[in-house]
């Protein structure tokens, strides 16, 4: 009887030692040793239509995949002519060779449940090489850019 004692008594010291060991490995698995993805970068700057600010829409930047860029969309909303990939509810975007593509019309007006956009999808390259802080890039779309239908 000692002696099944004396084994039980090894086994219960040394489990608690293995238990947490184990717990650490898997706390240092699930955390990780960085950030998650690829590296974002911030971009702002300004977006007007043949000269005059947007009042609202979206920006779009997507990795230009004709040129070996591939990754996940950063995004913007425009406000009063502005945008900023660092504002709450938007993404900022990956390094080199972008499309950005732009929608923008008048400013937002809650009895208005569609409005008439100025232009959609309109599309132009840019390359992003950030070297420090928030990259700016303006935009100016032209007024031919064809209405939506």
């Amino acid at each position: 009887m000692m002696r099944a004692t004396k084994i039980h008594r090894g086994v219960c010291e040394q489990g608690p030692r293995r238990w947490i060991a184990a717990l650490l490995v898997v706390v240092a698995a699930l955390s990780g040793c960085g950030p998650r993805g690829p590296q974002r970068f911030q971009i702002e700057g300004a977006v007007t239509c043949d000269g005059k600010p947007v009042p609202s829409g979206t920006i779009r930047f997507e990795p230009d995949s004709t040129k070996g860029n591939r990754g996940p969309v950063g995004y913007a909303a425009i406000i009063d002519g502005r945008y900023a990939t660092a504002t709450e509810g938007s993404k900022g975007s990956l390094r080199g060779p972008l499309v950005a593509i732009l929608t923008g019309g008048p400013a937002r007006d809650p009895k208005v449940e569609f409005p008439t956009m100025w232009f959609t999808e309109y599309r132009t390259t840019l390359t992003l090489e950030p070297k420090s802080g928030v990259t700016t890039f303006d935009f100016d779309v032209p007024k031919e850019t064809p209405k939506p239908k």
